[in-house]
């Protein structure tokens, strides 16, 4: 049991208080969603859960926190390690040993516990997380979303009461948290921006903003009364939601009792029944995405992607690419792609499968083994990495590994300073890129004063300053609430119809969707699908198989074809929107 009761905490050296009368309580086994925009106190409240706030952290907290009894306190941070597990957004913060098993054993370990305990402990946690196989690998092989798996494995070994992912990552994850949840009676507490993945999971939803709570209740209830609230805070709403409003509000053929939060059946009734009665609707769509296979592909966009891409300059072009790591493991198999100039391409698939080991032989940081690439026709292989970075900008999984300086505003003049730029340039630049991620508060903070979100936003600024010819983005959206993020790919969707080249690797098919008009799907190092976004989509069978879940929005159009309806894959909920009200491409949403 979890009871917090008039919590306010404040940051050292900061006027203003983080969190404010913070007053919750959860019950044994319960799972609780947590959400709120980037910077509005999530990952604070979670940390003060074990007492690295204030214990470690300082500043000063009031208020009473206690948990299975303790009040913490009375207790310090180690001693909270058997009833509260925290997995941080950033798993290289607990990841401590070489291997997986020695990371996996370390707390165990640490607590003093008997060796035959601490082998039985260990077991049993990578056996559910699903990692024996990597027992032996080296952690620094392991790509992001297989090292959240061996810190989930770590704080399974120390068997809480209580586990907080902040956020949760791929499906997989979240169905082994579910499956803790259900048979181990674990609370868990859950801090995700990707609701679709997770909405049908909780028990309880709480919301944030500005450090306090301002919505507290069952999914049905948060989503059905509180859209607009929700929308106003940058916070993205189920895809389940937005198409109840969008069905609700687009023919007005239900009342206004009608609920916005329906569910997947309920709904695909309803839209069978609207979409019989506007046949030449459905019609009209099919013939303008035969023209535009995507809804980010605007007039002056899509005559230059709309011809093939033999016809296109090629930017990049990577030929029988091969990387083993030295453990073994196959990497890259045998890796062909051209990428051409101004593409947007997504690059996607499970952990693991290859997608952070190829972009980084495009910028440098891994040499292949066999094979070639070349950027405007230039061979790389050899190429100084600083002379590539002014090529390809690049975005880390981890913001933390790309930020040097005291301040926002030192970070974003120092690539710039390093290349010889002139004062004034730089001050043009820096101002450029403050300006489009939202950072002009901060101009003066050190970096690890922000929240994780704005380091991100922060990192991202320093890629634009450079002003590079292809930006590479690595998850760039993790911390992020929908509004930022919405935000952010807007810009970057802008650049790209400038001439940038973009690359967006990500685990979230609502943004391939909504902005890569390419989609490229890799499996254990070998890219297995390769086209429009929308053709891709339209092979769920093969989707499935390398663990990728399409949005709701797509999954819909074979189920509606199953009730006699031809509708081509959606790939977004503003389609829908354009089906139900016979408009024209009405551009991008969700």
């Amino acid at each position: 049991m979890i009871d917090i009761q008039n919590l306010t905490y404040t940051y050292p050296n900061i006027t203003e208080p983080t969190l404010r009368d913070i007053n919750l309580h959860i019950d044994d086994g319960e799972f609780v969603l947590l959400l709120g925009a980037s910077g509005c106190g999530k990952s604070t409240l979670i940390q003060c859960l074990n007492g690295l706030v204030p214990k470690v952290a300082d500043g000063n907290l009031e208020g009473e926190i206690v948990i299975n009894g303790k009040n913490l306190r009375n207790y310090k941070v180690h001693q909270m390690a058997l009833d509260v597990g925290i997995i941080f957004q950033n798993p290289d913060t607990q990841l401590f040993s070489l291997t997986v098993g020695k990371d996996v054993a370390f707390g165990p370990e640490n607590l003093g516990m008997p060796k035959e305990e601490i082998l039985k402990r260990m077991d049993v946690a990578m056996r559910i997380v699903g990692i024996n196989e990597m027992r032996n690998r080296f952690i620094f092989t392991l790509s992001g979303g297989e090292k959240q798996r061996v810190a989930i494995a770590g704080t399974l070994a120390m068997e809480p009461h209580v586990m907080i992912l902040d956020p949760a990552g791929t499906s997989d994850v979240l169905a082994l948290v579910r499956r803790l949840n259900r048979e181990k009676d674990m609370t868990i507490i859950l801090i995700e921006h990707k609701i679709d993945e997770v909405v049908h999971l909780a028990d309880r939803v709480v919301v944030m903003d500005r450090g306090e709570i301002i919505m507290d209740g069952a999914p049905d209830e948060i989503f059905n009364h509180r859209y607009d609230q929700l929308k106003s805070i940058g916070i993205a709403l189920p895809q389940l939601s937005e198409i109840s409003h969008a069905m609700k509000n687009g023919f007005g053929d239900f009342g206004d009792d009608a609920p916005t939060f329906m569910s997947y059946e309920t709904i695909l009734t309803r839209l069978c029944h609207l979409l019989r009665k506007r046949p030449e609707n459905l019609a009209r769509f099919a013939r303008l995405h035969a023209q535009s296979p995507h809804p980010t592909a605007h007039a002056h966009v899509a005559a230059s992607t709309s011809t093939s891409t033999a016809a296109a300059k090629p930017g990049i072009v990577i030929k029988n690419l091969r990387h083993t790591f030295d453990d073994g493991t196959v990497g890259l198999d045998d890796i062909n792609l051209t990428i051409p100039e101004r593409d947007f391409v997504a690059l996607i698939g499970h952990n693991g499968a290859g997608k952070t080991t190829l972009v980084s032989h495009l910028i440098g940081l891994l040499r292949p083994e066999a094979g070639t690439i070349a950027i405007n026709g230039e061979d790389i292989s050899k190429m100084p990495v600083a002379t590539i970075a002014r090529k390809v900008g690049y975005l880390f999984q981890n913001p933390d590994n790309q930020i040097f300086t005291d301040s926002v505003i030192q970070e974003l003049a120092f690539g710039l300073k390093n290349i010889g730029l002139h004062e004034d340039a730089i001050d043009e630049r820096v101002n450029m890129a403050i300006a489009m991620m939202e950072l002009e508060e901060f101009r003066e903070r050190h970096p690890h004063s922000l929240s994780r979100g704005q380091r991100q936003r922060l990192a991202v600024a320093s890629i634009l300053a450079m002003e590079p010819e292809i930006i590479v983005l690595d998850e760039p959206t993790t911390g992020q609430d929908w509004g930022h993020v919405n935000k952010f790919l807007r810009q970057i969707r802008h650049l790209n119809e400038l001439g940038k080249t973009v690359i967006l690797i990500t685990h979230d098919m609502n943004l391939v969707a909504g902005y890569a008009r390419r989609t490229v799907v890799m499996d254990k190092g070998k890219i297995i699908l390769d086209g429009d976004t929308r053709s891709v989509f339209s092979k769920p069978e093969i989707l499935e198989k390398t663990g990728i879940t399409l949005p709701v929005i797509t999954r819909l159009s074979p189920d509606l074809g199953k009730e006699g309806l031809d509708v081509p894959p959606l790939l977004t909920v503003e389609e829908l929107r354009e089906i139900l009200n016979g408009a024209g491409n009405a551009g991008i949403g969700f």
